[in-house]
């Protein structure tokens, strides 16, 4: 079950976005049909408080009785439920989850499974290496290959570097003292005043959210997320009987957060956690402004919601983009925020360097670490110390080995562009400035099928539905740029000839699993 806010007839007139050009309905059809889109795309949580009509209908200057025919239509369709005193809320036609259970085998003899990380897998498990030697273009992860000074760094640690430790007893619950340090001056580096003391290294982004989860959380507790949002965390959150309380992202790349309906989110929530990605947002690929960064913060502060920021994919701008946004524990200012007060920021190298090297980080006050470190370790004494001195000897001097990363990204967003506007020119796809993938809107609500389809074509995806909590966002996919560009132009032509016959359902605009 998910919780969301209530949103205001302004806020609500914004997510609507403009009246559509071209065609011939009533106006409450019309405005039945933007609501009902928006559903769909994201841009409103499934469980979200509508205003009033008389409200909705001052602020998109329209009769009242439109207002009431929209409202009246989507609560016959089944689109949203109303309860005297409480309003109108929005809801789903059916259980969204229906047509995942209902799929059966692909053609490839792979079943479609919710709860894996993107949800491809056997009835014994993966195979990936078979896979691949068959030709298959697995596109649903999003991690570049090592770059090559990733041997040298190896070589270094292993020969120079570890021989200090092996005296030791290997155990450092904190991370390595010099990893800690390294991290710690990126921090400054960026305009964030940090101490090592503030840092502890985990085994990847992924591991320091969910001892965060763990630490400063309890059953029932809500947690803020966006949404479309990064899968494995929303699993994490409810696999700990957490309550994720989604709010819709516009498109980017206009502006993707609404502070106002942040604010409204955080406030009437109650979340004790907020869970956000500023940078290069997976996975619509959108980059937070300065500006909404710090009034996020403030926002947070005043809710008494911690920001948990990862910032996994803030080392991968692409060439020639501007100077980036300070990391949002800049702004977390006040008189106890040089210890992290409202910012918790979570990094990692495994979008940057290789998903292979598992190691990740949290910034927090020293007071929170000590307690975080509590908690791994009663499932985790400590990280791997090679892992560790290979990591701090690349952050040492990243420069290198980013230029290489960058370039590859480059080369793929390129390739992946131009074979998605020769093979599939009426899909739209995102324009990021850095990240590894492309959020794609489809010409249809067929994301479901089309993965399911797909490996008969030699081709895994993403379906956008996988990204959010309530099985909306069938109108899109993620695609990674980050296998070589000649695999990405195969995949896109290969799609392109099971397209027409995914979208052979969705014939009347609606996702399948609408009757």
């Amino acid at each position: 079950m998910t919780q969301t806010t209530r949103v205001s007839a302004a806020t609500l007139a914004k997510r609507l976005g403009p009246e559509p050009d071209g065609r011939e309905q009533p106006a409450y059809r019309s405005l039945a049909d933007r609501i009902r889109a928006a559903v769909l795309d994201g841009r409103l949580a499934v469980g979200t408080g509508l205003p009033s009509e008389r409200e909705l209908s001052t602020a998109l200057g329209l009769s009242r009785t439109t207002v009431n025919a929209a409202y009246a239509q989507l609560r016959d369709q089944g689109w949203l439920v109303s309860r005297r005193g409480s309003g109108s809320t929005v809801r789903l036609p059916e259980d969204p989850a229906a047509p995942l259970r209902a799929a059966g085998a692909s053609p490839a003899g792979a079943t479609y499974a919710a709860g894996g990380i993107f949800g491809w897998r056997d009835g014994v498990g993966w195979h990936d290496e078979l896979e691949r030697a068959a030709g298959m273009i697995d596109l649903t992860t999003a991690c570049l290959p090592a770059p090559a000074a990733l041997a040298g760094a190896v070589a270094t640690a292993a020969g120079e570097l570890l021989p200090r430790y092996l005296g030791t007893d290997g155990y450092l619950p904190f991370g390595l003292p010099e990893l800690r340090d390294v991290v710690a001056a990126r921090y400054r580096a960026a305009g964030v005043p940090t101490t090592a003391e503030q840092i502890l290294i985990t085994s990847g982004a992924q591991h320091a959210f969910t001892l965060v989860l763990d630490t400063l959380s309890g059953p029932a507790d809500r947690v803020v997320m966006e949404c479309p949002t990064y899968p494995v965390a929303l699993d994490a959150v409810r696999d700990r009987r957490r309550t994720p309380v989604p709010i819709g992202l516009g498109e980017p790349p206009d502006a993707a957060w609404d502070i106002e309906l942040m604010a409204a989110t955080l406030r009437q929530s109650a979340a004790r956690l907020a869970y956000l990605m500023p940078d290069f947002q997976n996975p619509t690929g959108a980059l937070m402004d300065a500006a909404t960064r710090e009034a996020v913060v403030v926002a947070a502060r005043t809710a008494r919601t911690l920001v948990l920021a990862d910032e996994s994919f803030r080392d991968m701008p692409f060439a020639g983009t501007a100077a980036l946004p300070p990391p949002m524990a800049a702004f977390d200012i006040g008189a106890d925020a040089a210890a992290g007060s409202t910012v918790l920021s979570l990094g990692s190298v495994s979008k940057s360097f290789w998903g292979g090297l598992r190691v990740g980080w949290v910034r927090a006050a020293p007071s929170l670490i000590q307690r975080l470190a509590a908690t791994r370790a009663l499932g985790d004494m400590a990280g791997p110390v090679l892992d560790q001195l290979v990591v701090a000897s690349l952050l040492a001097d990243p420069a290198t080995a980013l230029a290489e990363q960058r370039g590859r990204l480059a080369a793929g967003a390129a390739a992946l562009t131009q074979a998605l506007a020769a093979h599939l020119p009426d899909w739209q796809p995102s324009r990021p400035t850095g990240g590894t993938f492309l959020w794609v809107r489809l010409p249809g609500p067929f994301a479901t099928d089309l993965a399911l389809l797909a490996p008969s074509v030699g081709v895994r995806i993403a379906p956008g539905p996988r990204f959010g909590p309530d099985g909306t966002m069938e109108s899109f996919v993620r695609l990674p740029f980050t296998v070589p560009p000649e695999q990405l132009v195969t995949a896109m032509r290969r799609l392109a000839s099971i397209a027409g016959r995914a979208a052979a359902g969705s014939r009347t605009g609606l996702p399948g699993w609408v009757a």
